[in-house]
């Protein structure tokens, strides 16, 4: 695994709680993970399993009734849990830097958008005036949109969902961030869009330099722009890999179920282990949180947690049936 000091950015033991009517209930639980220079990690899972709750606390964010309890979140020698807002500030929208789900709400309809990019670089420091409003205009036509000068003087209503995603991005890139986190940023887009925004973010990740990560539900969106993918359950992390490893040897039974989802028109009938069941965090247990779900659970995976494990390097799972899950899942189908 990458240690601390390599690492671009490192997240050790993050744990996060919501307050509700029956009091603090874990959303996120000690979860730990680096992302290299010039790498792009996905973090994937199911909805409301913790990955957005994880990707908005690199910006120290809490949303009303949150607490982060426990973690480290060290960037560039620093723990950026332990920072006040001033502090933050300085790094938030320039070193880390955010490409939410919605464009529109990054962007204030009555403003043109070329406006909005020229107040970013201002606000940061990054240039003024004249310098600024080119630099717009350069932003725009490196990520691809049409006639930017055009584009510039438009409001964002004036914008497809897909010009206004690549607006978003270049507001994002304005500061030469080292870290840009993508919280779902093509799931409103049509798929050919979508298709065209990941291509424009492989090749910006290549000249930037920038490492990013990638929350998603998307397990095929993962498959063509991460190099790493950690999947995520319950607000806990069940397995770390490389893309390749991870689609090819799958060691988790969810990671396992997740891509035993994904439609294949090539199989369409194949016989494969699909995940059963609904997360419900009012019926977890202390062990495993997946094991209500799991096919393969036993009594120790209900009582016992586990944690990350060497499967091989550079792939942990939590499972202590790992080694066996994939002659446990052939048992299950044929039987």
């Amino acid at each position: 695994m990458t240690s601390s000091t390599d690492a671009a950015i490192h997240v050790q033991s993050l744990t996060v709680d919501f307050y509700d009517q029956h009091g603090w209930a874990n959303v996120v639980n000690r979860v730990s993970f680096s992302i290299r220079p010039g790498e792009t990690l996905g973090l994937a899972g199911e909805s409301g399993c913790g990955k957005s709750t994880t990707a908005y606390s690199l910006f120290g964010y809490r949303r009303p009734g949150s607490r982060i309890r426990e973690g480290n979140i060290q960037f560039e020698g620093r723990n950026l849990l332990g920072l006040n807002t001033r502090e933050l500030q300085s790094i938030r929208g320039v070193k880390i830097c955010l490409v939410p789900q919605n464009p529109a709400s990054s962007l204030t309809p009555s403003l043109r958008v070329g406006h909005q990019i020229v107040e970013t670089l201002e606000a940061h420091h990054v240039c003024a005036g004249r310098e600024a409003e080119e630099r717009t205009i350069e932003l725009f036509a490196r990520i691809g949109l049409p006639q930017p000068q055009a584009i510039a003087k438009r409001y964002p209503h004036q914008l497809s969902g897909g010009q206004q995603q690549r607006v978003v991005i270049a507001m994002a890139l304005a500061c030469n961030p080292k870290l840009l986190v993508l919280d779902e940023p093509t799931t409103a887009l049509d798929v050919t869009t979508q298709a065209l925004i990941l291509k424009l973010l492989i090749r910006l990740k290549t000249e930037y330099g920038m490492s990013m990560l990638y929350v998603t539900h998307n397990l095929g969106v993962l498959a063509q722009i991460c190099d790493r993918v950690a999947v995520m359950y319950a607000g806990e992390l069940v397995e770390v890999a490389s893309t390749a490893e991870l689609f090819h040897n799958p060691r988790h039974p969810y990671t396992r179920g997740l891509i035993a989802a994904v439609p294949r028109v090539s199989a369409p009938n194949e016989n494969q282990r699909r995940l059963r069941g609904l997360l419900r965090r009012e019926e977890l247990p202390p062990g495993c949180r997946f094991a209500p779900r799991c096919h393969y659970a036993q009594s120790e995976c209900f009582a016992h947690p586990q944690l990350l494990e060497d499967v091989r390097d550079d792939h942990q799972a939590a499972c202590w049936l790992w080694p066996r899950v994939a002659d446990l899942e052939s048992a299950v189908a044929t039987g």
